[in-house]
């Protein structure tokens, strides 16, 4: 493993000089510097070639963090929230605005996504363009890892902005216009299925392809487009989807992890269910910031950070409390949990992912409970944080703002914490895992089918269920039940607001949440806040473009 995560460093390490150079240099200069590399001395072993590719990866470190990725995907979703708790996380509104759907052209979140794609769009691009001059025999592996790259950053342009100009050429001059939703959708369907033959064909043990874009990240990314394409381009493809993922299944180079939290544990590289991931180092490979998004800034006693966490994201109550099947009686592992002020509670088995969050009494290194001196206190209309200057982490959030208590909410504890972890965890983040890929192909047969509980659905998901749940397999399933069941495995994986959409449930009303108002503004008749508005920065500096329907 050591050695899978020093490869992984030399790669970044090595291109981060490019990146950092490309990022202060005119674009004339950068194309005059790489004019006068030498490739026919440059780029001959597969070390050189591997370093070239490393800078269109280093843009990705950012996804674990709270400035795009983890924001789009969750805090807009029923997952999560981020309350406003005082003076900490107002930040203009924005994280309400999430929440509620609001958002607007001006905001961060819409800005960052933007800046992050185009990014990795960007210096895919160069890249290709440098190595292309050249007539190295292994340079084409190296440039359809690069087009399979560029065409994940475009899986995500269309899932969130839907009509953005498409880009692949780093020598072009004129600005572009937006293309159509199903022009991006053809993109990037017919660059991932033009490479994928030319990539390794490898598992998660390889570690010279981890971290790496291999074939069957290119067919993961192809079943997550085809499973959307109804959504994308008002046409379903449900036998492409299918045939996406049986190409993964059957290919016998991925399966369950026995043990769900090891797949997010600080050890997890190589695990078997990983397709695609972001390797993250506390020193090298930094941007891992879930313990400083969520836990409690005297968390920092609890494992002896070197920092003070900032007290924000909380999964929301009842997306907590879908872990705890209420029509079961409670066996050994039963009891009462989720209760509030209100006198609201919910019984029942539990769920073993319930490892995902954070709940209870919080105490320091040498088991002294933890004390906020500063904690909410009760005043005229406002009733204080019941439980007093203690920490204990609850699944109810009494309010989104502007006042939550400073212990509110389910904590995510998805990716292990460890005791000495920095600010910056260790542990890698997978953007395509092999459950998902089987509960892909579960939906995907349950939709051509029209039938949720159709016995092969039925048995993945509770393949799935029973090996990572440890509870009991379902009898039948519905629209209703798939939904929850994913969101059960899938938490905070980037998936959520994508999966909502696809279920017609994402406009609905949640806690937190008002339902939106049927506009009906965007493509294929959906309502225009599932698409995100284009920044009133790129409208400005591209005259070109045009904004979204409802912005």
């Amino acid at each position: 493993m050591q050695n899978m995560k020093h490869n992984t460093f030399i790669r970044m390490t090595a291109l981060l000089l490019l990146v950092i150079i490309g990022s202060c240099t005119k674009l004339d200069e950068t194309k005059y510097l790489y004019d006068t590399v030498n490739g026919d001395n440059f780029y001959q072993t597969d070390a050189e070639l591997s370093s070239a590719v490393g800078a269109a990866y280093a843009n990705l470190t950012s996804i674990a963090g709270n400035n795009h990725f983890i924001p789009i995907n969750e805090v807009m979703s029923d997952e999560c929230v981020v309350p406003t708790r005082g003076p900490d996380w107002g930040d203009g509104g924005r994280w309400v605005r999430l929440t509620t759907h609001t958002v607007q052209s001006t905001d961060p979140d819409p800005i960052n996504g933007w800046n992050f794609c185009y990014s990795g769009v960007n210096t895919c691009n160069r890249l290709i363009a440098t190595l292309s001059k050249y007539n190295n025999p292994k340079i084409p592996q190296y440039v359809a890892e690069l087009r399979g790259l560029r065409a994940i950053y475009y899986l995500w342009l269309l899932d969130w902005y839907g009509n953005v100009p498409i880009s692949i050429d780093f020598n072009a001059t004129t600005p572009p216009a937006n293309s159509t939703r199903d022009q991006v959708y053809a993109l990037v369907e017919s660059e991932l299925i033009a490479v994928a033959p030319l990539l390794p064909h490898t598992g998660p043990a390889d570690e010279t392809t981890y971290g790496r874009v291999n074939a069957y990240t290119c067919w993961a990314a192809l079943a997550k487009l085809y499973l959307n394409a109804q959504i994308y381009t008002g046409t379903a493809q449900w036998d492409k989807c299918i045939a996406a993922c049986d190409t993964i299944i059957n290919a016998g180079q991925y399966k369950l992890t026995p043990n769900y939290a090891d797949n997010f544990s600080k050890e997890n590289k190589g695990v078997p269910e990983t397709i695609f991931t972001i390797p993250y180092d506390h020193v090298h490979e930094q941007g891992m910031n879930f313990c400083m998004m969520t836990l409690n800034g005297l968390n920092q006693n609890t494992y002896n950070m070197n920092a003070q966490p900032w007290n924000g994201f909380a999964s929301i109550q009842e997306f907590y409390n879908s872990y705890i099947d209420p029509s079961q009686n409670p066996g050994p592992q039963g009891r009462v949990v989720g209760t509030d002020p209100a006198g609201d509670s919910v019984t029942g088995t539990l769920d073993k992912r319930l490892s995902n969050f954070l709940v209870g009494p919080q105490f320091g290194a040498k088991g002294d409970r933890l004390q906020d001196g500063g904690f909410e206190k009760s005043g005229p209309g406002y009733a204080g944080d019941p439980d007093g200057a203690p920490i204990t982490f609850t699944p109810y959030i009494n309010e989104l703002q502007p006042t939550a208590w400073r212990q509110s909410g389910a904590r995510i504890a998805k990716w292990s914490f460890y005791s000495g972890m920095t600010s910056n965890q260790d542990n890698d983040y997978a953007i395509f895992r092999y459950a998902d890929i089987l509960l892909t192909r579960a939906e995907a047969t349950a939709r051509k089918n029209n039938n949720w509980s159709d016995p092969y659905t039925l048995a993945i998901v509770n393949q799935i269920r029973t090996v990572h749940g440890g509870v009991d397999p379902f009898t039948s399933l519905t629209a209703e039940t798939f939904l929850a069941e994913r969101g059960r495995e899938m938490f905070f994986e980037g998936w959520r607001r994508q999966d909502q959409i696809r279920f017609g449930v994402f406009n609905s009303a949640w806690r937190f949440h008002p339902a939106d108002p049927a506009d009906n503004l965007g493509p294929h008749g959906i309502n225009h806040v599932n698409i995100l508005p284009l920044p009133d920065a790129q409208l400005n500096a591209n005259k070109n473009l045009k904004q979204n329907p409802g912005y």
